[in-house]
This record gives C-alpha cells, structure tokens and sequence, in this order.
C-alpha cells in the first residue's frame, strides 16, 4: 500500500483547485489548497508538502516565481506544473529550477493520479 502524502494544490481558479484538491483527498491524500503564489509560500513554509501542483499563470505572483522562491528556501520541494497557456519561457524556467513536470490543461486525470501515485511509494 501506498503512503499517503501531503499535496500543495495551487491554481487561482477555485473550481480547478478545489476539484483536484477532492479528487486527492478521495485516495486519502491530505491536501493543502492555495488560490495565489503568495499562499502557496506561506502554505509551503507551514506545511510538511510532499509533493505540490502549481498553476503556471497567476495574477500577483506566478507559479514559477513562487515556486523558486519556495525552491530557495526547501531545495528539496517537488512541484509539478499545469498550464493552459503556451508559457514557454515559464516553463522552461521551472523546469530548469527543478521541476517534476508539466500538465497541459485540461489535465489529464489519469495521468495525474498516476503520477501522485508514482510520488507515494
């Protein structure tokens, strides 16, 4: 059996968010929901967060900047990225600041309970 993890779910579209952060918790997953960046620092500097799913655009704080913001202080973070945007440069950007990955949207539910179940062993 799989552990159970800890999921920062950050995406300024509340429907979004709030629709992964149930689809997690029903696998049992305790999940962490934030509507910005600068929730998703202050949630990842209050939380054990095993692995995180980041919004790549946002208004105030973009999801790759708070994410290497976040990277400097837990060089060990593990983030994956969803974009419905052709953000080239911000993806590149995170992935060469250690992101895990990225998700096209609309993700792809099978592919994204894959990969959290890939994270729990």
């Amino acid at each position: 059996m799989s552990r159970k993890l800890n999921i920062l779910v950050v995406d300024d579209d509340a429907a979004n968010a709030d629709s992964l952060a149930e689809l997690f918790a029903m696998d049992d997953h305790r999940v962490i929901v934030a509507y910005d960046g600068e929730q998703a620092i202050e949630a990842f500097s209050l939380n054990k967060v095993d692995v995180g799913f980041f919004d790549v655009m946002m208004p105030k704080k973009n999801g790759v900047d708070s994410f290497m913001q976040i990277k400097s202080k837990f060089p060990d973070a593990r983030v994956y990225f969803m974009t419905g945007y052709s953000a080239d440069d911000l993806v590149d950007k995170a992935v060469k600041g250690g992101a895990l990955g990225v998700f096209s949207k609309p993700v792809d539910l099978g592919r994204l309970l894959e990969t959290v179940e890939r994270e729990a062993v």
